[in-house]
């Protein structure tokens, strides 16, 4: 355990202040001595006025210099940090409270644990089962379900192609009807063409008589010019079937919603449950308001005095959502409102409630939010921002345990923003966790 830490410490200090990352060719400020990537150093006086990113001073003369030996340490930092990860990924199957193999299936909390866990109060009355039968208990449901799946679907395809000749069907005769309306449309704007051709060409020769003829059949004349029907344009689509062709335009919705479901559906053979997500008030750091409802959540302006249980944060404004997953596909939307750092995801319910903690996978926590004015992943070192079109109002968050992946979407555009996959959602309870750091933003849950 020691050593683990002491390489976390080396890892934290083989990172940049500015970027989050390991250094890339690693340069000292001069005057002050701390170290910063040169792309990133270069990048922070080319926007600003010249002064060290970390402590604020002014730096007179920009000038800094490599920093070989930090690189070195860089090298030795990544590769201590890749043999950590190696040997985590070996000891998978193993319990990591009692380092035990996992033979034992608690179907309560359906999850593997080892026989010390079995005999602990956690999972005291619980159905626990050898790790060979529950496999071979959820292959048989995992059939049942995939023979149930299939046969939705190829009820979905038959009601799909059905409603595809229908369309076309109908698609058909009106292309009949308006092509009908074109050719009457057609002969009545060629008789009326001919006919006021004719009338032209005879006002044309009665211009040319005499004025002694012209005025004789003067009054006539007028009166025929003063009958002639003012020509009026036919329509080209009448409302009835103005309404057929929007009716018909109105079917993309419709396929679009049949689209998603299949999609939903297919992506894990279960179908996606929506959520009723409420804030646990017992889990709230003390500068936290939210609602009456519990759907709500912002920072507030005082302190409040709250009995400062085992399960608060009190570091991090941070809640946790009162409902826990361990299994099955999950979803549920927020609304993001205001220009302060949020965050929304999903955490351990095991999560580090007190004192400082890092807010990524390492720490239990997977979220996407708003850090410093960009769409960022909660990840450790800092990903690049998010790819959005537009501003993000609401967050779709999809959390499949079985799999394990856990998706971020924009809910209005289904745009996707990010999915962590491989995660250890499996390893006991996730809850829907939500941060708020900054007077100015609001976080609702849709209802």
């Amino acid at each position: 355990m020691a050593a683990a830490g002491a390489v976390k410490d080396l890892c934290e200090e083989a990172t940049c202040s500015v970027c989050l990352e390991y250094f890339k060719d690693p340069v000292t400020i001069v005057e002050c001595g701390h170290n910063f990537c040169r792309a990133c150093l270069t990048q922070c006086w080319r926007e600003a006025k010249a002064s060290c990113p970390q402590c604020r001073r002014i730096v007179q003369q920009r000038s800094f210099i490599p920093n070989r030996q930090l690189k070195s340490v860089v090298e030795i930092a990544k590769k201590l940090s890749l043999q950590g990860r190696k040997r985590k990924r070996g000891k998978e199957g193993v319990c990591e409270k009692h380092q035990e193999p996992l033979k034992l299936f608690c179907k309560d909390h359906e999850s593997c644990i080892c026989v010390v866990c079995d005999k602990g109060k956690e999972h005291r009355n619980h159905k626990v089962i050898p790790l060979e039968e529950a496999y071979e208990e959820y292959k048989e449901q995992t059939k049942a379900d995939k023979q149930k799946r299939r046969a939705e679907f190829r009820q979905l395809h038959q009601f799909l192609e059905e409603q595809e000749k229908l369309l076309l069907a109908q698609m058909e005769e009106l292309e009949k009807e308006i092509a009908i309306k074109r050719e009457e449309h057609l002969a009545t704007l060629s008789k009326e063409l001919s006919s006021l051709a004719s009338f032209i060409q005879e006002m044309e020769e009665k211009c040319q008589q005499p004025a002694s003829e012209l005025l004789q059949d003067v009054r006539r004349t007028l009166e025929r010019c003063e009958k002639e029907e003012i020509f009026e344009e036919p329509v080209a689509f009448p409302p009835a079937q103005k309404w057929r062709i929007w009716d018909l335009s109105d079917i993309n919705a419709f396929l679009e919603g049949v689209m998603k479901q299949f999609k939903d559906t297919l992506v894990s053979g279960l179908p996606l449950q929506k959520a009723n997500v409420v804030l646990d008030r017992d889990t709230a750091h003390p500068w936290l308001i939210m609602s009456e409802d519990r759907k709500s959540l912002a920072l507030g302006d005082k302190y409040q005095a709250l009995p400062m249980t085992t399960q608060r944060f009190d570091y991090c404004p941070c809640v946790l959502g009162c409902e826990g997953f361990t299994a099955g596909r999950h979803s549920w939307e927020v609304a993001v409102r205001g220009e302060g750092n949020w965050a929304v995801g999903v955490a351990r319910k095991s999560v580090k409630r007190k004192g400082h903690f890092r807010l990524g996978p390492e720490e239990g926590i997977w979220a996407v939010g708003k850090l410093a004015g960009q769409y960022r992943a909660l990840t450790s070192p800092l990903g690049p921002p998010l790819s959005l079109c537009g501003a993000l109002k609401k967050v779709r968050v999809s959390l499949d345990c079985d799999v394990p992946q856990l998706t971020f979407s924009d809910a209005d555009t289904a745009a996707p923003l990010y999915t962590f996959s491989g995660a250890s959602f499996t390893r006991g309870t996730v809850c829907p966790f939500f941060l708020v750091y900054g007077n100015s933003s609001f976080l609702t849950l849709s209802l």
